[in-house]
């Protein structure tokens, strides 16, 4: 069975629970790391505050540092030297990764424009928690209609769904169009699943951050959750994931 896409987004802890999830023997940084850089395993590097986002990959590491693709986009690379704090989100064996870097340098590796950092001291591995995700297959992602101007009904957005749950939704638009903003709450939402029907939900923006994928694109990417959604709704939203997560497994055969 195919196993489910784990987002990579910043988790957040306090210092009792971090110190369940810390590894801090070089050794063991070093070999999760390069395993990711082996696998090509995607990797979020957040800047700016954490505000923006872009994709990347790591291309090397050892006890001595660790390289990092640079951003295709110059003003990105910019921004990133210059953060004061920068955290990298990742994957390794089904369990996320995340660690923190202060200082990144802009150089080349193998010819072609990377990063370099210090090795991590310290590295944060988490098991998969027990939350009930999917990432939507990009050639089949639902919409979702929004209405941007209150009691303008006849204005509305077609949002693309970047991921969906039962509790809320990712949403990925063109960094020029709709701005989303976290404390935002859009009321009669339409989401149309495929195959099981449309929805009606109020939806409250919870984050929201610039992001470049790998060929220099800039979106803006949403998280949003359901407010109060009805039974139906949440029966409608859990047979479209266990509808998709059927479907995912068909393909894995």
């Amino acid at each position: 069975m195919r196993t489910k896409e784990i987002p990579l987004k910043i988790e957040l802890f306090s210092k009792d629970d971090e110190n369940d999830y810390l590894i801090g023997n070089p050794k063991e940084i070093v070999s999760i790391l390069q395993t990711i850089a082996q696998r090509k395993s995607r990797v979020a590097l957040y800047y700016n505050e954490g505000i923006s986002m872009v994709l990347t990959l790591i291309l090397a590491a050892d006890e001595n540092g660790v390289w990092i693709d640079a951003a295709s986009n110059p003003l990105d690379n910019r921004l990133i030297e210059r953060s004061k704090r920068i955290i990298f989100v990742s994957t390794h064996n089904q369990a996320k990764v995340q660690f923190v870097a202060d200082d990144v340098v802009l150089g080349t590796y193998e010819g072609a424009p990377a990063f370099s950092l210090a090795l991590p001291r310290k590295l944060l591995r988490l098991q998969r928690r027990d939350y009930y995700r999917l990432v939507a297959p990009e050639a089949n992602a639902p919409k979702c209609i929004i209405h941007p101007v209150p009691n303008q009904a006849h204005v509305q957005q077609e949002i693309t769904i970047m991921d969906i749950s039962i509790g809320g939704v990712a949403l990925v638009c063109e960094a020029s169009g709709i701005e989303l903003q976290p404390g935002m709450v859009y009321e009669h939402c339409r989401i149309e699943l495929p195959d099981i029907g449309g929805v009606e939900a109020t939806i409250e923006v919870k984050n929201s951050l610039e992001i470049t994928d790998r060929n220099g694109k800039v979106k803006r990417r949403a998280g949003c959750v359901f407010v109060k959604p009805d039974g139906k709704t949440t029966m409608l939203l859990q047979r479209y994931v266990a509808q998709l997560q059927q479907q995912l497994a068909s393909l894995k055969r």
